[in-house]
């Protein structure tokens, strides 16, 4: 994507919406602002002022890097409507481009989350260490009671309108599918010549599970952080990408989850990473209990798909060194959580799960 200046996106997203509503009165109450940069896409802010009651709360805009993936702003808008069309609480998309012509990239428009994280690694770190340790230890046990209902209903919803408009789309949605998701992570192994951990995917493929009967929808990034939540009902699920979810078992969004909570080293003070890590723990087995009481899932299940993850984050982290990618090592700066110590805690663990012996080379740091 060719990279245009601030002064010329706003004049270009305004003149786009006001072609598009039939509107020339429309103007900025605030005009875009930049407050998320990830590998394939920016995310900016704004509202509008004089446009009709629907358009006049505030709004959110993913703009996408990849002009040669065109599908990409589709694919999640259809995925996104349908399921504000089944009640889940994520944000309803009101435009949609692939053409290039207006901001020289494909981009989507949609409501923005309301709510508050249900954990943030920053605002805890803003808080004294007592004061820290008394909300992990009081929080955890509702963070996962809320985890586990919201992965309860993402997974009962109905597949068969999504898989359709995917279809029509002309999407390949076999590639959403477990046997979908070796496949390319296989490739990106191959491609990357990473054979220090190609044993762990051929691992993955010959352990992997058979596809459910009925299979549901799974988001893949299912993490705290993620989900907002308002006074006391869950108001918005974010961060959905045609890139990890998954049409299969619902112990891939449960085994992902616990996983990145036993992996994952948050980059704050030692004496509140030590604190978070074991309550870490205790949050993954406390997730898989609430889950499991209301939905049967067998333990193996959760645990091949806590592998499945290790060895994502594994490649996803060297794809990123290879090519030399700082916005992967970003999105976790941004996060609060240290690449580096949880790449390396993901190998150890999935070398201690499978005895499978794999490596990863990570710079000095």
């Amino acid at each position: 994507m060719e990279q245009i200046t601030q002064a010329e996106l706003d004049a270009r997203l305004l003149s786009y919406l006001r072609d598009s509503l039939s509107n020339q009165n429309i103007d900025y109450q605030q005009s875009p602002v930049l407050y998320r940069e990830g590998r394939k896409l920016k995310t900016y802010r704004f509202s509008l002022e004089g446009a009709s009651q629907e358009y006049s709360k505030p709004l959110v805009m993913r703009l996408y890097k990849e002009t040669e993936d065109p599908v990409r702003p589709h694919f999640e808008s259809i995925l996104l409507n349908s399921l504000y069309e089944q009640g889940f609480p994520v944000p309803r998309v009101r435009f949609v481009e692939s053409d290039d012509q207006y901001l020289d990239a494909p981009f989507l428009i949609m409501d923005e989350c309301t709510g508050n994280m249900l954990f943030d690694i920053n605002s805890l770190s803003q808080k004294p260490n007592m004061q820290a340790a008394r909300f992990l230890v009081s929080g955890v046990g509702s963070i996962a009671r809320d985890m586990a209902e919201i992965s309860i209903h993402l997974h009962q919803l109905k597949i068969d309108k999504l898989k359709e408009n995917l279809k029509r789309l002309e999407y390949p949605v076999e590639l959403l599918t477990l046997n979908g998701r070796l496949y390319q992570l296989y490739k990106r192994v191959q491609s990357a010549k990473l054979t220090e951990l190609e044993p762990g995917v051929l691992w993955l493929i010959s352990h992997g599970p058979p596809e459910p009967e009925k299979s549901s929808l799974c988001h893949g990034q299912l993490y705290p952080n993620n989900v907002r939540k308002q006074g006391d009902k869950i108001s918005c699920v974010i961060d959905w990408s045609m890139d990890s979810i998954l049409l299969g078992d619902p112990a891939y969004d449960v085994g992902r989850t616990s996983a990145a909570f036993k992996c994952l080293v948050p980059a704050v003070s030692q004496t509140l990473r030590t604190l978070i890590q074991n309550v870490g723990s205790r949050f993954s087995k406390q997730l898989v209990n609430n889950y499991r009481e209301r939905q049967q899932v067998s333990r193996e299940k959760i645990r091949y798909f806590e592998m499945l993850w290790c060895i994502d984050l594994a490649v996803s982290a060297a794809e990123s060194m290879i090519k030399k990618e700082h916005v992967f090592k970003k999105e976790f700066d941004e996060a609060r959580i240290d690449l580096f110590s949880s790449t390396e805690m993901a190998v150890e663990y999935f070398k201690e799960t499978t005895d499978v012996n794999i490596s990863l080379s990570l710079p000095q740091r």
